[in-house]
């Protein structure tokens, strides 16, 4: 993954042409960024649940003091892993959620940092053969999240900009087998489940900007 994102960036550097050095300034943006979650914490949920997508569209508006202020949504998709259980657990999690977000968006050149906090709330859609059989269909459980984010972005041109993405997401909720479907986690004791889920995201993005502050 390292290797990837080094030559990603590479690349872009290489092939861009050298836009204008003065300051760049965006009032608006359009972003759409594409991560993958990996499981940080709560044992059951790291090690049953693996992360395979995270999409999180936005609008941002930027004030001339390089405040930034947004709103997006977010969906995740967690993939149940069936070479780590033995009760021929199947399904996944889908996650849908909408956030605002404070923090500071600067350009220095044609390199530019964006960070900031997220706050969202979320609804969790427990998908799994078990649920379907309990429930005819997925157990739902809603939660809110905190997500710290660090955008470093290259600009095209005046208007767009690609960015590499990374976050590390607090979820209010407590990774429990009822939720699957399952009496109990084989192995994993309560105490082991009383903490919040978190995951970090690692991606890229992509901006599109409206007018000069």
């Amino acid at each position: 993954m390292r290797t990837l994102l080094t030559i990603f960036f590479l690349t872009i550097l290489l092939s861009f042409n050298s836009i204008s050095q003065a300051e760049f300034a965006p009032k608006g943006s359009f972003k759409v960024e594409i991560s993958l979650p990996n499981n940080a914490t709560n044992t059951a949920f790291r090690d049953l649940m693996q992360g395979l997508v995270c999409v999180s569209p936005s609008y941002q508006h930027t004030l001339d003091n390089t405040l930034s202020f947004g709103f997006g949504l977010r969906y995740n998709y967690f993939d149940v892993n069936e070479f780590k259980n033995t009760v021929d657990l199947a399904g996944g999690m889908h996650t849908t959620g909408v956030f605002g977000k404070i923090g500071q968006e600067k350009f220095y050149g044609n390199f530019g940092v964006d960070y900031g906090v997220r706050v969202g709330y979320s609804f969790n859609f427990f998908a799994t053969n078990k649920n379907e059989e309990l429930l005819d269909g997925p157990y739902i459980n809603d939660a809110g999240f905190v997500e710290p984010h660090l955008g470093l972005a290259l600009t095209a041109n005046e208007n767009t900009s690609f960015r590499l993405a990374l976050g590390y997401a607090f979820h209010a909720f407590e990774f429990r087998p009822n939720q699957v479907g399952l009496e109990n986690f084989a192995g994993i004791g309560d105490d082991q489940l009383n903490s919040i889920t978190t995951y970090f995201t690692i991606g890229f993005g992509y901006s599109y900007y409206f007018g000069q502050n």
